[in-house]
């Protein structure tokens, strides 16, 4: 394991497509680099603040130059927390790819703001590096702004994916080793790393709303029913006796309509209304279907039993959605 490279286990031109859709779901730069900081792929979404902008005087290049001599390995050890540039002014995330719990490389997020940006100490700063204030608050715009819950639930998901995918790749690799024809078992062998991958958005999903509920259900394409495939919070007796067609409940309209619906306290349309099943304990529930290039997998339905929630809500359906297609964006990747 220790001769074991990335390039062995991921094609690059093919990762290079993943991370660039990965990008453009969250609006983020993005690069993968090996363990000494050597780029494996472009930069997909460079960040124009960092490229351009703070590099635009000599004292901005001169601090900013300390980002391009990053320790990945001693940065490791936190990588969940992430770490301020030297300007002080953003954050970065460096994310592990591991096989067999070995790093194989690095998949760097960022820059990024978390909460809303202290625009006071932004221009005391900017301008004590020479940088022109406007011209940092245009570039400005451009960087993503996470709640502190939401970015930890994307870089625990993108941890989740990278791997599985290396994990994949290894698995591949491994197997053309000792078999000559691995069609068939490299059919099993996507099949469970698919679960798993499902298994890992339905977790953080569950986990980023605070829900008391929670499952994937996929579609069953002969049968044009819906079928609980993993579950939290749900009795064994509901998720094995639970079919829905399409069309039928909550989660059956989201499959017809094809698009995410977030359900309150008070419900108006009388289409949703009819499909609520023990109102008067799930006051909130987030519903949105899960693609697979452009056919529908299966829907993630998570919901709560509290009275209030800030975490059901349109900004907190989106961040979810954008858990969603990173997943698809993988799956897509692994199955071509």
């Amino acid at each position: 394991m220790s001769s074991l490279r990335f390039t062995q286990v991921v094609e690059i031109e093919k990762w290079q497509k993943i991370q660039d859709h990965f990008s453009e779901v969250l609006k983020v730069s993005l690069c993968t680099v090996d363990r000494e900081g050597v780029l494996f792929t472009q930069y997909s979404m460079p960040a124009r603040i960092c490229e351009e902008v703070m590099r635009s005087s000599l004292k901005g290049m001169m601090l900013c130059k300390g980002c391009l001599q990053i320790n990945y390995e001693e940065k490791e050890r936190e990588w969940r927390e992430g770490f301020r540039c030297k300007a002080g002014l953003f954050h970065s995330f460096i994310i592990p790819l591991k096989v067999k719990e070995e790093t194989l490389a690095y998949l760097v997020v960022g820059p990024v703001m978390l909460g809303k940006p202290n625009l006071e100490f932004y221009k005391k700063k900017v301008e004590s590096l020479d940088i022109d204030y406007e011209r940092f608050l245009d570039a400005l715009r451009e960087v993503k702004s996470f709640s502190f819950y939401g970015i930890k639930s994307v870089i625990e998901l993108l941890y989740d994916i990278a791997c599985y995918i290396c994990e994949l790749g290894y698995q591949n690799l491994a197997l053309k080793e000792i078999m000559p024809d691995t069609s068939a078992i490299l059919g099993r062998v996507h099949t469970f790393y698919t679960e798993k991958l499902l298994g890992a958005l339905l977790d953080v999903s569950y986990n980023f709303v605070e829900a008391e509920r929670g499952s994937i259900m996929l579609l069953d394409e002969e049968k044009k029913e819906l079928y609980i495939k993993i579950a939290k919070g749900l009795s064994r007796e509901i998720v094995e006796n639970t079919r829905i067609r399409i069309g039928e409940s909550l989660s059956g309209l989201v499959v017809q309509r094809k698009k995410p619906l977030l359900v309150g306290k008070e419900v108006d349309d009388e289409l949703i209304k009819s499909r609520l099943v023990d109102p008067q304990r799930i006051k909130y529930s987030i519903l949105i279907p899960i693609r697979k290039g452009e056919e529908i997998l299966g829907v993630l339905n998570i919901s709560t039993l509290k009275e209030e929630s800030d975490k059901f809500s349109w900004k907190g359906m989106q961040t979810v959605d954008e858990l969603i297609k990173l997943v698809e964006t993988a799956l897509s990747g692994i199955s071509s």
